[in-house]
């Protein structure tokens, strides 16, 4: 009788390993789910996170660990009604330890991603997909559905997705590149990049989102308007359409095709745009640098009222810089060298219209070239 209920009881302590929470190492476990589930992934210890959707309604959880105190970690693997839930954390506050996890879930499911750091892949799944790390690479690619992401300090890549939603990073690189979707990517420390990127069904008639507060900008195509911030570099658009508002404190910003409004401003780089297109509609432009020339292409036959307005300091050469255009307008100099109220060497100022001046034209720079021209 005592040796069946030793024998019960090793076999009760065994299942309670594989099936509940046990001590780290090396580990292979299989769920049987229901498509459209959820995994929620919490690591506390941090890791390497691996996740590829797959044809079988079932979760697959690889476990590897290593290092000096792998042993002083716990890992928990539960099943629910809503999916799967799988935690780690250290018995220890200094241990450490490598984690890397590899999972497979059904291709319709949704993820709850939370990590103190690593880097994610995650790969052909279609559902909602959230997630953060204190400290690592995002990688996305071949997802559908709806995504949200963040990492404190690494790079983010979404490629080759149908997706709407959101990326951020606090010091690192974002490339959404492939994707048809409204996807909004936001870094405080690095370059952002949109290339091939159109909407979908979910982000139809939606803008072009970006903010940096350190790198540049560029974007492929923005068919529905792009609203672009850089705090430290250049904004570079192929194609463009509805409207442009791009705002550099220290880059060039250049926009090779643009069907309708624009606004852009630099503190210390040119401008160049080339606006396309017809004549009707809104076709305002506001273009402000403090220290570039500014060169604008516009159609032929547009109307507009031109306000430009070139400020000189006290060292710059009054012959170096002035107005170019192919339209008739008023350009004056007014030199303020000689006035001590003025800091200020001078200004170039040029006034006009053509075509009725239905679209406003104002420019200004500092110690830079304006030049306009008509159908090129």
């Amino acid at each position: 009788m005592i040796y069946k209920y030793s024998r019960l009881l090793a076999l009760s302590l065994l299942l309670s390993f594989f099936f509940g929470t046990a001590k780290a190492q090396n580990a292979h476990r299989t769920f049987d789910v229901s498509a459209g589930q959820k995994l929620e992934l919490d690591l506390e210890t941090g890791g390497d996170v691996t996740i590829t959707g797959w044809d079988r309604n079932q979760v697959e959880v690889t476990v590897n660990i290593d290092g000096r105190d792998k042993d002083d970690i716990t890992i928990s693997m539960e099943q629910s009604s809503k999916g799967i839930e799988v935690s780690s954390e250290f018995k220890k506050r200094r241990s450490r330890a490598d984690i890397n996890l590899v999972i497979r879930v059904p291709r319709k499911f949704n993820l709850d991603i939370s990590l103190t750091g690593g880097d994610v892949h995650i790969e052909d799944v279609d559902g909602d997909i959230e997630g953060s790390s204190m400290g690592g690479d995002i990688v996305l690619t071949g997802l559908t559905g709806h995504v949200d992401f963040s990492t404190m300090g690494g790079d983010i890549e979404l490629t080759n997705s149908t997706v709407d939603g959101s990326v951020h990073t606090m010091g690192g690189d974002v490339d959404i590149i492939d994707v048809t979707g409204s996807v909004e990517g936001t870094t405080m420390g690095g370059d952002v990049t949109h290339n091939n990127v159109k909407s979908g069904k979910g982000g139809a008639n939606s803008e072009v989102k970006i903010n940096t507060m350190g790198g540049d900008v560029n974007v492929d195509e923005a068919l529905y308007g792009a609203d672009l911030h850089t705090m430290g570099g250049e904004i570079s658009i192929r194609k463009a359409a509805k409207f442009v508002k791009a705002t550099t404190m220290g880059g060039d910003i250049q926009v090779d095709e643009i069907d309708g409004w624009i606004e852009a401003n630099t503190m210390g780089g040119d401008i160049f745009v080339t606006m396309v297109g017809g004549k009707d509609g809104d076709r305002h432009i506001v273009l402000e640098s403090m220290g570039g020339s500014v060169e604008i292409n516009v159609p032929t036959g547009l109307s507009m009222a031109f306000d430009i307005e070139i400020k000189l300091t006290r060292d710059a050469d009054d012959e170096e810089y002035g107005i170019e255009s192919d339209f008739d307008m008023s350009v004056s100099k007014e030199d303020r060298k000689s006035d001590s109220r003025w800091r200020s060497g001078g200004v170039i100022t040029g006034t006009g219209s053509v075509n009725g001046g239905r679209n406003k034209v104002k420019i200004r720079t500092t110690n830079g070239n304006v030049i306009i021209n008509e159908g090129r």
